[in-house]
């Protein structure tokens, strides 16, 4: 793997890391299977099978067709409350208390209160009641670290184990490893309602690939192919996201730079650029067949080479601004066209934005300097992570035009990195020990 041009590729979260070591995102195809995935199965680690032909998976980007949207049916109207599958609500028995409830689960009496305002009295809870256990940690092994990076609506969470480098599943409380291309490294980014899987695996040969996890089958991407200036083979791609169809984007080493691709029936295709050397990655793709991610524009003279963010469409990649700095960077998409993401301020600072219709707007932080917008559902709500006054890094809920601090697991920072139409974001939390865990919040829902 190139690691110069990969780490060039990970713009998610990389403000927010260098001051609070937040994990870094990918800030996860072919034609969809007929029927519903099944559930994996969580006692048998799947293995990886051979990477198809160059010829059927990778696209030159000297040849390559440029790529349309595929016509896509409308998208179906986000889920009720009552369609939704519940994931953190805990039952009380004999003898429990709320303060008990609240240690078990690594909360504070009143993080579990705010929960659950159905709650009146702290002293009074029955046996049968329901509680809501926000934030949840999703992988409590106290030796393992972990991050959540994508959930769809059906509650299968994805992401990696920090501590083994592994991709993982979790769904209904197991934790299945999704295994990799043949080397040591795998982490899962994004996870369609099909239980397609994908995100990013090394290869026997220490290359770091794009996958598509699919019934327990690992399936090689390729590359855009590349070659660094010293004339030596760069096959380096990654997955960051999977839409309703199966079209996976990401990025991908080229003859020149990193660009970012659309994967779909066998192909990868080259996105181009806005009219820059590179385009850093393509971080989402809704069901329309729109794509936001970032890119460099013509004139690095202006910009310090710096990346714009861009909605790509109908084969176009159009330059949405800045909040008044010279750079910009988009992580999300929702099936109206609003984009989510972070970007340089007239003053240097670095804050969350939303983009619709034309316009960028500024979310603010949480008391700090700097913010980031991660991923947006179709209900127009917005999760990421923001500095707060402290200095500290709290994942954040945006809303109605108010930013909501989610809170920890009883550590000093969290991060937010996807959320479903259900209200349900994950992402990662520190415990009250240090340790680094998967998360699930259970958001407002009206």
């Amino acid at each position: 793997m190139n690691a110069k041009r990969h780490a060039a590729s990970l713009l998610l979260g990389v403000i927010l890391a260098a001051c609070a070591g937040t994990p870094a995102a990918p800030t996860p195809s072919g034609s969809p299977p007929a029927a519903l995935s099944p559930t994996p199965n969580p006692t048998t680690v799947p293995t990886a099978t051979s990477a198809p032909t160059a010829a059927a998976l990778t696209a030159s980007p000297l040849v390559a067709p440029t790529p349309t949207a595929v016509p896509l049916p409308a998208p179906t109207a986000a889920p009720t409350p009552s369609s939704c599958v519940t994931l953190n609500e805990y039952v009380v028995v004999t003898g429990d208390t709320l303060w008990d409830i609240a240690v078990r689960n690594s909360m504070t009496l009143a993080a579990l209160l705010a929960a659950n305002p159905q709650v009146r009295d702290s002293r009074l809870i029955h046996r049968g009641d329901r509680i809501t256990i926000s934030p949840l940690d999703l992988w409590s092994s106290a030796e393992t670290w972990s991050t959540a990076f994508g959930i769809n609506e059906r509650g299968q969470i994805v992401g990696r184990s920090t501590s083994s480098s592994r991709a993982i599943l979790w769904q209904d409380g197991v934790i299945t490893d999704l295994g990799s291309l043949g080397g040591s490294y795998a982490m899962a980014a994004a996870v369609n309602n099909r239980g397609q899987v994908v995100g990013e695996s090394t290869n026997a040969s220490y290359d770091g690939h794009a996958f598509l996890w699919q019934d327990g089958t690992m399936t090689d991407l390729g590359t855009l192919d590349g070659t660094s200036s010293e004339g030596q083979a760069l096959q380096w791609s990654e997955a960051g996201d999977i839409n309703e169809r199966g079209q996976v984007v990401g990025s991908s080493s080229t003859t020149t730079d990193t660009h970012a691709f659309l994967w779909q029936d066998g192909t990868m295709v080259d996105l181009g650029t806005l009219g820059g050397e590179g385009s850093r990655r393509a971080a989402a793709i809704n069901d329309h067949g729109q794509i936001a991610g970032s890119a460099d524009t013509s004139d690095d003279s202006v910009t310090s080479g710096a990346d714009y963010a861009f909605l790509w469409q109908d084969g176009a990649m159009t330059d949405l601004g800045t909040l008044g700095g010279r750079g910009s960077w988009a992580l999300g998409l929702n099936d109206r066209g609003q984009v989510v993401g972070h970007s340089l301020t007239a003053s240097g600072a670095y804050h969350a934005f939303l983009w619709q219709n034309g316009v960028m707007t500024d979310l603010g932080t949480l008391g700090g300097s700097k913010s980031e917008a991660t991923a947006i559902n179709n209900r127009g709500q917005i999760v990421g992570h923001s500095e707060t006054k402290s200095g500290a890094t709290h994942a954040f809920l945006w809303q109605d035009g108010t930013m909501t601090d989610l809170g920890t697991l009883g550590g000093e920072s969290s991060w937010a990195f996807a959320i479903n139409d259900c209200g349900q974001a994950v992402g990662s939390s520190d415990d009250p020990w240090g340790r680094r865990h998967a998360v699930l919040w259970q958001l407002d829902t009206k």
